[in-house]
């Protein structure tokens, strides 16, 4: 049954409300038994309430749609940051959302471009089979039968971000994990606001599909006469998504293959073209049964300067031979100050991070499949890293979108288990020697 989405700001304040409601009602139940449950049976309550509230929460995001349901799928990706429950729930964000009222998407593609569907397309289906972050995807077709991908975005999203994220905020300080996750929410927030207007990603997909010449890698099509700002046509792209695609088994080779292709493509954009693919959502990559990969959703890109890209690998090198001068430095040259960083601190906070941050660039090859954990303990780094430094905006921007992006892509090359070639791209070889 389709579900009406809530667009007024009481509505959508209502649908948010009630949630947080369940939730702290769940949470005082349990206090209220907690002196009563053996310890076996607290763990277990603990356990089974976490689950309960991890539905809320994605039944309230789901329903929401727009700007919490792309908050819910960035807190999917960063998934060591949460429990298993809400790791399960929020996963589901990927893929699995109410659809929008056929009715609806009517009216936004008749605002959008004049005319309904049934005039636009030799064939629209109105059902669509695929949820988009701040829409939905609908298949259409050309007269000449060519396959197009149709994602109309949710009415009134643009307006709504600034009260969105205020109630995704009063959502999750009800949950026990909430302190990371409100501490990402606002570099979220700038993301958001360029995501809403379609007229931009339709020209970052133009830019890439242009630029991005990389054997494997294939972008779709736009169709501008198609397109506006709450509308996006490009061409259909095959594939499946990567649990579908790891459904079926696929050799070792083939996803080597895969994933060296992706971190390729992120190299390549990073360090050559200086703008960056910034969204590593697993959803946004189609696999082919040849190792190829569909790349969709540009709508958040990061453009990195000469210096950004030239400073990184100094950065890396100074980690691997432990000069803690060069470190300073190379963090001074992206405009992160750390002048007054002690031998104590040095010792004990940034040298097992940079052990950590180049473990992959040690050897020619460094197997995901062998150290599914790799990413878990960069974030018990990253927690005690940041735990540590007073300043909250010791981050440099260009810095925080590049991390998030390689930290997306090594959780799915763990999901792939896969070897991946990630010093080359960076480094001389010779430069490794100790």
């Amino acid at each position: 049954m389709n579900q009406k989405l809530p667009e007024g700001k009481l509505a959508r304040a209502k649908v948010a409300g009630a949630a947080v409601l369940k939730v702290g009602a769940g949470e005082l139940q349990h206090k209220v038994k907690q002196a009563f449950l053996s310890s076996t049976n607290e763990h277990q309550t603990k356990q089974e309430l976490a689950k309960k509230n991890a539905a809320i929460l994605f039944g309230a995001m789901s329903q929401l749609r727009g700007t919490t349901l792309k908050i819910a799928q960035i807190i999917g990706m960063e998934l060591d940051l949460l429990p298993a429950s809400y790791q399960n729930e929020l996963k589901k964000s990927f893929y699995q959302v109410p659809p929008l009222n056929k009715v609806l998407i009517r009216k936004v593609m008749i605002e959008q471009l004049g005319h309904s569907p049934e005039k636009l397309y030799a064939s629209f289906d109105t059902s669509a089979f695929a949820a988009a972050s701040l829409g939905q995807v609908h298949q259409a077709k050309l007269p000449d039968g060519t396959q197009l991908a149709v994602k109309v975005q949710y009415p009134g999203i643009g307006t709504a971000i600034d009260s969105d994220l205020a109630m995704v905020r009063s959502l999750v300080r009800k949950l026990r994990d909430a302190k990371i996750i409100l501490q990402s929410l606002d570099e979220i927030e700038d993301r958001l606001k360029e995501e809403v207007n379609y007229r931009i990603e339709r020209k970052n997909t133009n830019w890439f599909r242009v630029h991005v010449k990389l054997e494997g890698i294939n972008i779709p099509r736009v169709y501008d006469e198609f397109s506006a700002q709450h509308v996006l046509t490009t061409q259909y792209m095959p594939g499946r998504h990567l649990d579908a695609w790891l459904f079926r088994n696929p050799s070792k080779q083939l996803r080597n293959r895969a994933a060296q292709t992706l971190y390729d493509f992120f190299v390549h954009s990073a360090r050559d073209l200086q703008c960056l693919h910034a969204d590593p959502n697993p959803g946004n990559y189609l696999f082919t049964d040849d190792g190829s990969l569909n790349v969709l959703d540009f709508g958040c890109v990061r453009h990195l300067s000469d210096h950004f890209t030239h400073v990184f690998p100094q950065l890396l090198l100074a980690y691997l031979h432990g000069d803690r001068q060069a470190l300073v430095q190379a963090y001074s040259d992206i405009g992160m100050s750390f002048e007054n960083l002690s031998p104590k601190m040095y010792e004990h906070l940034f040298r097992p991070f940079g052990a950590w941050v180049t473990e992959p660039f040690v050897h020619d090859s460094y197997d995901f499949g062998a150290n599914k954990d790799y990413t878990k303990r960069g974030q018990e780094l990253m927690m005690m890293f940041s735990q540590s430094l007073d300043s909250p905006d010791y981050v440099a921007k260009e810095f925080i979108f590049f991390n998030r992006t390689i930290y997306g892509l090594c959780k799915i090359f763990e999901r792939m288990g896969a070897s991946v070639r990630m010093r080359h791209h960076w480094v001389e070889e010779k430069e490794y020697t100790i």
